[in-house]
C-alpha cells in the first residue's frame, strides 16, 4: 500500500478496512515519527540458491504471506515462479514490500545488496521495514549494515542458519538471531515458517559470532571423527562395527550420526567443502579481533583450505565430511 490518500478526502472506516484487506496486512502503526510496519503481509526474498530457494517457498507455503523474489540468475527465479511465488526484476521492488529476507553467499554481496547508494536495500525502502539477514557473515558487516538501517529508521536482524539443505527442505533449520528484542520479535513472525528453532543471540552481529563459533566446532568434531575412522578402518576394524560403537559411546556427536558408516556418505550432496572453509575463515578472523587463540581451529581451518586445493579443486563442491579421504591421502602406506 504505497499510495497516498489526499489531506481533503478522508477514507471512511469501511474504505479503509477494504484498503488494508487488498493490501494484504493489518496497517500500520504509528509510533512518534516512527512507522512499525506488520510483518502480516508481504515479504521479498533475495538469494535463491540451494539453502534461499527453499527457505523461501516454505515461507510461502507456510505463512501465508505473499512472498516475491529475486535473483541475480533468471533460472533460479523462473524455478520459483513455477512453484507459484512472484517475482520482482530488481531490488528497488523488493526493497518495497512489508519485510524482506536475503540470503547471499559472503559478506561482500552483503554490503553490496544492501548499502549501495542507489539499487540498495536500505535506499529504496520505508522507515520501519524489517531486514533479515540469514547470509553467513563476518560480524562486522553485519554491525555495519544495522547502523546504516537503524539510521533510518529500519529494523534488521542478522540470523544465520543451521541445519543444511535438508533443514531448509523440511522447514526445521534453526536461526541465531542478533538484533534488538523488537527486532527479534517481527522476526521471529517470519523466521518460524522456515524452522523450528529460533534463539536471540544479543545484540547486532551476535547471532553470526554464534553461528561461526557452532561451525568451529562442528568441523573440529567432524575432523576428530574422521581421525578416528581412518584408523580404525586402516587397521582393518569393519566400517559398520566401528560406526556402532561410535554412535553408542561416548564418540557419539552429530558428526558421526550425520556420516553414519564410513565409506557410504553422497559426498555430492549436503554442506561444501568451500562454504566451511569460508566460517572457518570467519571463525579465525572474529578471532584475531578479540584476541582470542584457536589452536584446533586454526589446524581446522588449515585443513579445509587445503582440501579446496585437494585434485587441483575438483573436490570442493563435495560434503564437508570428506575429510575423511583427504585423512586417506595422508596415510604412508
Amino acid at each position: 500500500l504505497h499510495s497516498h490518500l489526499g489531506r481533503s478526502a478522508l477514507p471512511t472506516a469501511q474504505n479503509m478496512l477494504r484498503l488494508r484487506m487488498k493490501a494484504g496486512f493489518a496497517g500500520r502503526c504509528i509510533s512518534g515519527s516512527r512507522r512499525l510496519i506488520s510483518t502480516k503481509g508481504s515479504v521479498g526474498f533475495i538469494g535463491l540458491g540451494q539453502m534461499g530457494s527453499r527457505m523461501a517457498v516454505n515461507l510461502a507455503k507456510n505463512s501465508g504471506k505473499n512472498v516475491t523474489v529475486y535473483d541475480q540468475v533468471p533460472a533460479s527465479v523462473q524455478a520459483l515462479v513455477g512453484k507459484g511465488l512472484d517475482s520482482r526484476e530488481t531490488m528497488k521492488e523488493i526493497a518495497k514490500n512489508n519485510a524482506v529476507v536475503t540470503m547471499l553467499p559472503a559478506g561482500k554481496e552483503v554490503r553490496e545488496v544492501y548499502l549501495d547508494e542507489s539499487a540498495g536495500l536500505l535506499a529504496n525502502a520505508e522507515p520501519g521495514t524489517l531486514f533479515i539477514d540469514c547470509t553467513t557473515t563476518d560480524p562486522s558487516t553485519s554491525v555495519q549494515v544495522s547502523e546504516a538501517a537503524l539510521k533510518k529508521g529500519m529494523v534488521i536482524v542478522d540470523a544465520p542458519v543451521s541445519g543444511g539443505v535438508g533443514g531448509a527442505e523440511a522447514a526445521t533449520l534453526s536461526f541465531m538471531v542478533g538484533g534488538s528484542e523488537e527486532a527479534y520479535t517481527r522476526a521471529k513472525d517470519v523466521l518460524q515458517h522456515m524452522g523450528k528453532n529460533i534463539v536471540h543471540c544479543g545484540g547486532p552481529g551476535k547471532g553470526q559470532v554464534a553461528k561461526i563459533c557452532n561451525n568451529l566446532v562442528l568441523a573440529i568434531s567432524m575432523i576428530g571423527l574422521n581421525e578416528g575412522y581412518n584408523l580404525a578402518l586402516t587397521s582393518g576394524v569393519d566400517p559398520q562395527v566401528i560406526s556402532d560403537i561410535f554412535n553408542s559411546s561416548s564418540a557419539r556427536s552429530w558428526s558421526s550420526e550425520y556420516v553414519g558408516v564410513p565409506g557410504t556418505k553422497d559426498y555430492d550432496t549436503g554442506f561444501k567443502i568451500a562454504l566451511m572453509a569460508k566460517d572457518l575463515g570467519l571463525a579465525t578472523q572474529a578471532a584475531k579481533e578479540a584476541g582470542v587463540q584457536l589452536p584446533l581451529g586454526e589446524d581446522a581451518a588449515s585443513m579445509y583450505e587445503s582440501l579446496l586445493k585437494m585434485d587441483e579443486g575438483a573436490v570442493s563442491g563435495k560434503d564437508f565430511s570428506y575429510v575423511l579421504e583427504y585423512l586417506k591421502s595422508l596415510n604412508s602406506s
